[in-house]
């Protein structure tokens, strides 16, 4: 999960830890909490991102999906997580929050300075990787929004992937190159 501060991603991977069976959440907020006393990115960054990192492989490892709800607005903050897990599929959520509304939340929750800082970080997904929108202006759009990313989790993804799985297997199969006709097959061919 990614997006701004109080745009949902921790409600959403809260409701996904519920309906994935096997899951785990692993939030840099709460790690900071309790290693630092303290919510605040100021003390040794390094240690939090190490913490989620080994958090994440040991929960792979075990044969849980792993849920990083984190702002991750930088590119390498993402690709720190997505790096070691060649072997697992990735699915990046990011949370789509019209502004206004966003800002009138972050108001409320006294989150206008991480808003800002976030806003000032924040670089736009790769499309290399699997990207899922998320719309949470309101809680009609955040259950319409759920039911769609579950459908997309339990199915399409699935699906997906497998038939992704096949075609890499078959290109493994054939290491030759690409073989071009010669001339005089093209003619041939045409003819």
């Amino acid at each position: 999960m990614i997006g701004p501060p109080t745009s949902g991603k921790s409600k959403l991977s809260r409701r996904l830890l519920k309906n994935i069976a096997g899951s785990v959440r692993i939030n840099p907020d709460e790690l900071r909490l309790m290693l630092f006393d303290d919510l605040a990115p100021i003390h040794d960054e390094d240690l939090v991102y190490d913490v989620m990192s080994n958090l994440r492989k040991s929960a792979l490892s075990y044969g849980h999906s792993a849920i990083i709800d984190s702002t991750a607005p930088r590119h390498m903050t993402r690709e720190f997580f997505l790096n070691e897990g060649r072997r697992s599929r990735h699915l990046i959520v990011v949370m789509d929050v019209d502004r206004k509304i966003l800002m009138d939340r972050a108001k409320v929750a006294g989150k206008l300075s991480p808003l800002k800082a976030f806003d000032a970080a924040w670089q736009e997904p790769h499309r290399s990787l699997p990207l899922f929108k998320f719309k949470n202006d309101d809680k009609q759009q955040f259950e319409t929004s759920f039911f769609l990313l579950m459908e997309y989790i339990n199915h399409e993804y699935t699906h997906h992937s497998s038939l992704l799985l096949s075609v890499l297997r078959w290109r493994r199969r054939d290491d030759g190159p690409v073989r071009r006709a010669s001339e005089s097959q093209i003619r041939v061919g045409r003819s």
